[in-house]
């Protein structure tokens, strides 16, 4: 039970669960205390603490010293009963009795999840023993590069979440972010470029060369220096624009420096879930179906971009759409309505100018509720093909103005892919049932057999033989949707993974190449061909189709977060695979290995460890040894699903493996 709460960020706080605040008499019980919180599960000698705090004095009167700050501190403390501890030789904390704010944030900042992330930004309140005063050189000697580490890991931490808070489009929460960043870090140049790209991405000029200004003042009047090259080049930028201009499509990678490229320039369209305005509840799911169906069409449009349908409908919950709507660059939104009257189906749909608000085209459907599935089928056609033609007519205008088949089989299609969405490994389960009772009850469904596809290949085997007879079976199930649907890009995509794994990389490359012809704007699609390609030797390539993935779908699923992650990996960029696959460790059980060998080759070798030890533990318990060892140990297993064409990232993965621990 936690008898202190030890607070060492932005100035030392003690504070009793039931007692509450605590107060310390002198600067030394304050130092002691500190030092010994910073690593509370290990003993300190006593001679190494006299030097710390009382190297002028000679070794009776520091003996002494400790003594007297001991016999206080156990006392303000709690006695025995307190969580202080020592013997002849040795002091330290017990720590099963302190809670300590140094531990909990570098923990948080390691765990790398937006949750987690959140809460150490929180944390960090500022320096370690920021109003620590009286120091001897040698506490200084111990204290400013420990302050230094952590104040370096509060910067990773902070860009991290503004990160992450950018690709979700998040921008509000990005920029309060980058603010509490600046007020620990007022010099930080990476954030103040990011906030001037961010400004200029919102047509908030004057704003950003506000940005600057500070940071030059700043800078002169307490460093004597200028900015570096990239925030004097982003001004120059600044400068050639004048007044308030109008907001570009959000683009998370180019405000963090990642890409040279503002806009792709394409119209950004969603597509809002349509709501149900019939006074029952017969509808069913006729209102998701034709959503996603639109959402689904839309993509294959190589003039659109496509808002994915996780961000859709995550939109139809978010209290102000309209102003997300503009944070994410969205020009357009399609939204509607289904109502039935009797036997009478009709829906309303309507194309919106975000900017202007202004309605740019609107339609009504009709149909009989006997003819439900061809009437879906027909009124998402009709919607399909008239959205790009007006969308085209409106950017005209804008720049003009500016100078420049059963519902039911259906339904079982959209569960098990819910299902598949889920890290639970039972989920696979419900998902393989759903697919399994959607083929039955419509035999031409394509989406069916590519969910099996999906659920034979992500549930995998224990042995390669297993394994063997998975991918075979999925690999069935993908050139049967192909020949029932040869313009659904999925079953393409699905094709060339499956056939990587097989080690038939050219047929793979047509496969995922006809899928991307097919699809070049559907999110799925960009991130499933992207990891593809990164195994086929491309991984620039790979990276980049799935950053576009997560631009397109900022309310990105894990899987989004997976892909990338890989991919920085074989490009060997770690820092990024780290980053990535903080966010999804155990989606799938290979993960865990992924990143043990990225934190390997990025030198942080606990954080490998513990990935490592993590890995070797699920594989042990899912296998039992004696198996584990039949297939070649950690290494053997996770070389089963890792389809690198090139023997050199083979080799580059194991190497990392074994560096963390799993050979």
């Amino acid at each position: 039970m936690t008898a202190l709460e030890i607070a060492l960020l932005g100035g030392l706080r003690l504070r009793h669960p039931d007692r509450g605040p605590i107060e310390l008499a002198g600067e030394k019980g304050a130092q002691l205390l500190a030092r010994l919180a910073c690593a509370p599960d290990k003993k300190h000698r006593r001679d190494t603490l006299q030097a710390l705090l009382w190297p002028d004095s000679d070794p009776p009167h520091a003996q002494g010293n400790l003594r007297f700050v001991l016999h206080q501190l156990r006392r303000i403390l709690g006695g025995t009963e307190g969580p202080l501890r020592s013997d002849s030789r040795s002091v330290w904390l017990d720590p099963e009795r302190v809670a300590v704010d140094v531990m909990r944030f570098e923990a948080l900042a390691a765990e790398g999840t937006l949750e987690a992330l959140i809460a150490a930004c929180d944390l960090y309140g500022g320096d370690l023993l920021s109003d620590a005063v009286d120091l001897s050189l040698e506490y200084e000697d111990w204290l400013l590069p420990e302050r230094e580490r952590l104040r370096d890991l509060a910067r990773s931490a902070f860009w991290n979440l503004f990160s992450l808070r950018l690709w979700r489009g998040e921008v509000t929460e990005a920029k309060a972010c980058a603010q509490r960043n600046l007020g620990i870090d007022p010099y930080c140049e990476r954030m103040h470029a990011a906030l001037m790209r961010l400004h200029l991405l919102q047509g908030e000029r004057a704003l950003a060369a506000g940005r600057y200004d500070q940071l030059r003042t700043g800078l002169a009047r307490d460093l004597q220096i200028r900015p570096g090259d990239e925030v004097e080049q982003l001004a120059r930028a600044v400068s050639q624009t004048s007044g308030r201009s109008a907001p570009e499509p959000f683009n998370a990678a180019w405000v963090l420096g990642r890409s040279t490229e503002l806009s792709v320039g394409k119209p950004l369209v969603a597509v809002l879930p349509f709501r149900d305005l019939s006074e029952d509840e017969t509808l069913v799911s006729l209102p998701a179906a034709l959503t996603e169906d639109v959402i689904g069409d839309l993509a294959r449009f190589r003039r659109l971009g496509v808002l994915a349908r996780h961000t859709s409908f995550a939109l139809d919950h978010d209290p102000a759409p309209e102003a997300r709507l503009l944070q994410l660059g969205a020009r357009y939104t399609v939204e509607g309505s289904v109502r039935r009257t009797g036997n009478r189906l009709s829906v309303t749909v309507r194309l919106v100018d975000n900017t202007s608000q202004r309605q740019v085209w609107g339609e009504h459907y009709q149909g009989d509720w006997d003819e439900l599935p061809s009437f879906q089928e027909e009124a998402a056609k009709a919607i399909v093909a008239t959205v790009p033609v007006q969308i085209e007519q409106a950017e005209l205008e804008r720049v003009r103005h500016r100078e420049v088949q059963s519902l039911s089989a259906y339904e079982h299609c959209l569960c098990g892919r819910e299902h598949q969405r889920s890290i639970a490994y039972a989920s696979h389960a419900k998902a393989l049932e759903h697919f399994s009772r959607a083929l039955e009850q419509d035999p031409t469904s394509a989406a069916a057999h590519c969910g099996l596809a999906v659920c034979y290949v992500s549930m995998g085997g224990i042995t390669p033989l297993e394994e063997d007879r998975r991918r075979e079976r999925a690999i069935s199930h993908a050139q049967q949707a192909i020949a029932l649907d040869p313009l659904d890009p999925q079953g393409h995509w699905l094709l060339g993974m499956l056939l990587q794994m097989r080690r038939d990389f050219s047929g793979a490359r047509f496969y995922l190449d006809r899928a991307v012809t097919l699809s070049p704007g559907d999110v799925e699609t960009l991130g499933y061909t992207g990891l593809e390609y990164a195994y086929a030797g491309a991984p620039e390539r790979g990276i980049r189709q799935a950053e576009q993935a997560i631009r397109l779908n900022p309310y990105f699923p894990p899987v989004s977060a997976e892909q990338i992650g890989k991919a920085c990996f074989v490009g060997h960029r770690y820092e990024e695979a780290l980053f990535w696959l903080r966010q999804t460790p155990d989606r799938i059980t290979t993960n865990r290995g992924w990143l043990a060998a990225a934190a390997a080759y990025a030198g942080r070798v606990d954080e490998a460890a513990s990935h490592a030890r993590l890995m070797r533990a699920t594989l042990q318990q899912r296998l039992g040894e004696e198996e584990l060892r039949a297939v070649g140990g950690p290494i053997g297993w996770l070389r089963l699903p890792a389809r690198f064409q090139h023997a050199a990232d083979l080799e580059h993965y194991e190497r990392g493996l074994e560096m963390a621990g799993l050979g």
